[in-house]
């Protein structure tokens, strides 16, 4: 190595001292934001780290306690295990202080809880430049990492997929680097061991749910396959060239006994499922799509792993056994570091079943492949979980607001905005009483996913994309949620792969560049899927043949009626460059034979004698229907 390299070395190592010190002030930003006072906690057992001890009145403006106290009080309020798991602040091998790239990566995520997205911006850029200089230096330490870790779930806050994916993937190579991607780096004597275990699994789940899903670089899902999985002989054969996986932290909040597994660690175990659902989406979009009836198909795949973890599911976390539905407020506020992933297993159990059922991907689908347009049985059944499990969701979005649990995490945002493209799909439906109820459940949906906005540029993205959606499906560009009922919509395709994607990056040119990572030279532009730019879906959902059945069984010996090919319509002819393809989505018979599917049927009034129903079933407080109800959770 030549002098000037030398030199260049020497003074990055006295520059990153000298700020890891706090003897160099942060770059001016503009006027100081005074800080604002922390929130109070209702949980007193989590005591916050000690402030470093080298910072007094000398220190950086951000490295102030007050700062530092505010910071570690938000992370615990709105992060903490939702989903990263970064730290633990009465357990063993936590650090004494905090050093200033942890700190920034901190302020980075927290600030946007205080609504100062731009000043959090540039304690991110601080935290990035920190963090560089560590690497350059050769003193990466394990607090890096967890900065790296912060910093990439931050850039997925704020839509910026490619940043966060490139923090997320240098953790991951550093991880790799200090081996602690093999089971054999974690020994009882190491005091950081529950530490390392808390970030890599943290990393894992940001990797489930938004890591890339194409490109030969993509990180295989089947090498974190739990290990109890049925594998073929293949499989079998490759997993045991495969050095076994890292533990899991220890986790006992909620257990019944020291046997069962933890609610977070529980979370990582269906968060393979979801990633493996990401994938099948992925697929659909690129018109590989294999039948799903077929047992070697992704969608059977998926179905057989996500029921062998739910049979694994200990009783301890189980719908009926916690009775959230019961639980206060305040009681749910005192625990949400088991609440919130409990909520989010919930959320993903249901949303992995509302995608599969997508009847989006299957329209899609049907296009590239014959034997997919061919009505069976498989529509149908499909047709009434997609709508089971979306009400599942709304369900469940209803007792988070009726509750005032405070939910942070963008993939709550995420499911909703998918329940919410299935509610529209059957805004449409023949039957009143569905085509009723999905537009109560999609103004929902939409409410919930507005809530996220405020404090992430993702779920800011989601709710415009859905709103754009409605207009196209409308045709209007003021919607009246009370009286639109329609008895046809036109589905934007780009948009509802941007939903089920999870794609939120804004590509219009005045979008902001806080966070931009590539030259100009190297950013590749957005792909779309084909000519699909500017195309619809025309969809009908035609009329319901009459089917009465006891509900008493819980809906599962329900007759299904014969496929009829419906007539179809085509869209008027339009001064427009839009392509419009009529398509027609297979009978919605779950209504007849399900009327149990709202929780609440009081805002039907009495709908049901008034069209000519008879014998609707039970309401939403009668046995019959709870005894039904609770066959479709988790």
């Amino acid at each position: 190595m030549g002098s000037p390299s030398k030199d260049r070395l020497a003074e990055l190592e006295e520059k990153v001292n000298l700020i890891l010190n706090g003897n160099i002030l942060a770059r001016s930003t503009g006027p100081e934001t005074k800080p604002s006072p922390p929130s109070p906690r209702r949980r007193d057992s989590h005591t916050p780290y000690p402030v470093p001890s080298g910072l007094g009145e000398g220190a950086t403006p951000h490295s102030s306690p007050s700062v530092i106290a505010r910071a570690i009080n938000l992370y615990v309020e709105h992060c903490h295990r939702q989903p990263v798991w970064c730290f633990d602040f009465d357990g063993p091998g936590e650090p004494g202080s905090l050093p200033e790239e942890l700190i920034c990566s901190l302020l980075a995520l927290t600030l946007r809880y205080l609504h100062e997205q731009e000043q959090g911006q540039h304690y991110a850029d601080d935290a990035r430049t920190l963090i560089m200089l560590r690497i350059a230096n050769g003193t990466v330490e394990l607090a890096t990492i967890e900065s790296l870790c912060l910093l990439s779930y931050s850039s997925f806050i704020d839509g910026n997929t490619h940043l966060g994916q490139f923090y997320l993937g240098l953790a991951s190579q550093l991880c790799r680097a200090a081996m602690l991607d093999i089971a054999a780096a974690y020994t009882p004597d190491d005091p950081h061991m529950e530490r390392k275990k808390r970030l890599f699994w943290s990393l894992q789940l940001l990797e489930q749910s938004y890591g890339r899903q194409t490109g030969i670089l993509r990180t295989s899902t089947e090498i974190w396959r739990p290990p109890y999985f049925a594998t073929d002989g293949d499989q079998e054969s490759h997993k045991a060239t495969m050095p076994p996986t890292p533990p899991m932290p220890q986790d006992s909040v909620g257990c019944a006994n020291s046997h069962d597994t933890g609610i977070w660690n529980m979370s990582i175990q269906f968060g393979w499922v979801w990633s493996n659902v990401r994938g099948y989406v992925s697929d659909c979009a690129r018109s590989k799509m294999k039948e799903p009836w077929r047992h070697e198909s992704m969608y059977s795949m998926v179905l057989s792993d996500l029921t062998e973890i739910e049979n694994r599911t200990p009783l301890c976390h189980r719908y009926d056994h916690v009775q959230f539905y019961e639980r206060t407020g305040d009681e749910l506020s005192y625990e949400l570091s088991y609440w919130v992933p409990w909520l989010k297993l919930q959320f993903m159990y249901h949303a992995i079943l509302t995608v599969l059922n997508h009847p989006f991907l299957y329209i899609m689908a049907s296009r590239q492949n014959p034997n997919l347009a061919i009505p069976n049985s498989f529509w149908r059944r499909s047709s009434e979980l997609v709508v089971l499990h979306a009400t599942w969701i709304v369900r469940l979005i209803d007792m988070v607001v009726e509750k005032e649990v405070r939910l942070s995490d963008p993939f709550f945002a995420h499911v909703a905005a998918i329940a919410a493209t299935v509610q529209l799909y059957y805004c449409c439906a023949g039957d009143p009483r569905l085509k009723y109820k999905s537009r109560v459940d999609y103004a929902k949906c939409r409410e919930f996913l507005r809530t996220f906005a405020t404090t992430s540029r993702a779920c800011e993205g989601l709710h415009r994309i859905l709103d754009q959606m409605m207009r196209i499906a409308s045709g209007s560009e003021n919607v009246d949620y009370e009286t639109w009922l329609p008895s046809k919509i036109y589905l934007s395709i780009p948009l509802m792969w941007d939903i089920l994607q999870f794609n939120v990056t804004d590509r219009s040119g005045g979008g902001r560049s806080d966070g931009r990572l590539l030259h100009s030279s190297l950013a590749a532009s957005a792909v779309r899927q084909g000519s699909e730019e500017d195309s619809t879906l025309e969809v009908i959902v035609t009329t319901s043949p009459e089917v009465t059945v006891n509900t008493a069984d819980g809906g599962q010996a329900v007759p299904l009626p014969l496929y009829r090919s419906p007539a179809t319509s085509k869209a008027t002819a339009a001064a427009t460059s839009i392509v419009r393809d009529t398509l027609v989505a297979p009978i919605d018979s779950l209504m007849v034979n399900t009327p149990w599917l709202w929780a609440d049927s009081a805002p039907l009034g009495d709908m049901e004698s008034s069209l000519g129903y008879a014998n609707p079933g039970p309401g939403g407080g009668d046995a019959e229907f709870s005894s039904w109800w609770n066959l479709g959770n988790l």
